[in-house]
This record gives C-alpha cells, structure tokens and sequence, in this order.
C-alpha cells in the first residue's frame, strides 16, 4: 500500500511538469514558425475564414427549396471530408420545428463533434498554436427562422426568406477548427416546379438563393467580414429516386480564403415517412475538395 501512495505521489509531482513542458515546446515551436513578436496574443494570427479553417467552421449554406414543411422533421446523417492534407469526420443534425404550418418554422442545425487529422504543413500555413494535428472537438450550433412568403400556386413563385445565427459553441480556434465567435446569415431563395407529363421524369424543380454572410474575422483592420450569398439548384424527380444539382458559394472583401465556392450533386429517395439520402461535395476554391454526406430525414406527424 505505502508503494502505491509513493508511485501516486511521483506521478501528481511528475505529471504537471510534463504538461508545463509541452506547453513550453509547442510555444517555442508556434513562435518560431511564425515569426512571433513576442507581444501579439496567438489568437490574432489565425486568419477566420474557410480557406484557413476546418470544413465546419464557416459552411456555405445550403440553397432552400422555398417552401415550409407542415410536419416536424429530423435529419441524422454522418458527414466526412477529405482533402490533400486534412481529414475530417462529424455527425450533422437538422430539426425543423413549424411554428405555423407552411408558413414559419424553427430550424435548429448541428453538428455535435468534430474528429480531425491534418498535416503539420497544413497546421502551420493556418498559423495553428499546437504541434498536434489530430483530435476531437466540439462543433457550432445555428438557429434559424424560415418564413414563407410566397406559393407558386398563387404568385408564379415560391418564396422563403431565411435567417439563421450561429453560436460561439464551437471549439478548436487553437488548431483552427472553429472561429469561437458568433455569425449570422439572411438569404432570400426563390423557386418553381415544373410537373411534366412522363412517366420517367415526374417534374423539375428550380432554386436560387442570394444573400448575405458575416462572421467576426478578427484582423487587426477587419473586425467583421460581409460576404454576398449566392447559389442556384436543380432537381430531377425521376420514377423511383430524384438527384438535385447544386451550384453555391459566398464572396467576402477580406480576399483572404473567404470566397468558398462549391459544386454539389445529391441523390436520394422519398419514403411514407421519411427520405434517404446522401450528396458529394466538390470545393472548387477555399475550401476542402471533397465531402460525403449520408444520412436519412424522418418526417413526424404525416399521414
């Protein structure tokens, strides 16, 4: 028993100095690697935007298909990207609530964890505080409001404006991650759909969606980056699946990584109570090449 309480005191004595001594090393390895000053905060050298960040620190959001479900719905899927030098994996969860059937709804989008993997090479070109380049971190939380504004049976159009916030839940701004501060978004999307007359393609729908982007940067001469929204979506409803070809992206004034741009395909199937369906993402300019999306929606309360 007195050789157990010996080992467990030499280990609360030794363990504080391994800790202080790493501390020490990744220091003097961060500093030395970015031509540190000696005064600025570490935190100011990580450049907030995409093209410098994780796949899930500054996503582009997705273009909505302008209309407000009736029923409570719920996406489970798992998400993984991969790049020349990264690699990252995370659930992603999506509720939306309706607060007036087809008119408001509450969406609540998250992505509970991040697991990630990047290269030493790709860690100091994002000016990273730690050596590490793998570990597990927690993920953003958006909350948004849908608002249905017009119905193509009425006005040619369907019509949904969008506002979302994004919380500071988001961990990791060390390894740069996340960028652990707030965000916000408001986007306008507008579509059609055309029902044809086939047996093979049921109908064509048609989605744009454009708006406005901003997120705090934290540069010493741009506290705040605002980045034009854009994208445009097509899907095909063929007999037994449909596919949606998507074209997205924003645009900031900081010309630092903060003009992600995206080509997307999506297939899936609808069910009674639900949909399949899973998409690859290609990231044609700041952002990680490739991304797989799978998962299902489970749609509550339809008969």
């Amino acid at each position: 028993m007195k050789t157990v309480l010996k080992f467990i005191k030499l280990a609360l004595l030794f363990f504080p100095s391994v800790v202080c001594c790493q501390t020490i090393e990744d220091l003097y390895w961060w500093g030395t690697n970015n031509n540190w000053d000696g005064i600025t905060h570490w935190s100011h050298y990580i450049i907030r935007t995409l093209g410098y960040m994780g796949p899930n620190a500054l996503p582009v959001p997705p273009v909505g298909n302008a209309v407000v479900d009736s029923c409570v719905t719920l996406e489970t899927s798992l998400e993984c990207h991969k790049g020349r030098r990264e690699l990252a994996c995370n659930p992603y969860i999506d509720l939306k609530i309706p607060l007036a059937a087809g008119r408001v709804a509450l969406d609540l989008v998250y992505r509970p964890v991040e697991y990630y993997k990047t290269e030493r090479s790709l860690g100091l070109e994002r000016f990273t505080r730690f050596r590490a380049c793998e570990g597990v971190v927690l993920g953003d939380v958006y909350i948004g409001t849908v608002i249905h504004l017009l119905d193509q049976n009425k006005h040619y159009l369907d019509a949904n404006a969008d506002i979302y916030m994004k919380t500071a839940s988001g961990k990791g701004l060390a390894n740069a991650r996340h960028i652990d501060a707030p965000a916000y978004y408001f986007d306008a999307n507008l579509g059609r759909t055309f029902n044809l007359n086939s047996s093979f393609l049921k109908k064509i729908s048609v989605y744009t969606m454009t708006g406005l982007y901003v997120w705090q940067a934290d540069f010493s001469n741009n506290r705040q980056d605002d980045a034009f929204l854009y994208g445009i979506s097509t899907r095909f409803d063929f007999k037994l699946l449909f596919t949606t070809l998507t074209w997205s992206g924003y645009t900031g004034y900081i010309n630092r990584g903060d003009k992600p741009m995206e080509l997307q395909c999506t297939w899936g199937k609808d069910f009674k109570h639900g949909t399949l369906s899973g998409f690859y993402r290609y990231g044609v300019r700041d952002m990680i090449q490739n991304s797989v999306h799978m998962g299902y929606l489970y749609t509550f309360g339809k008969n």
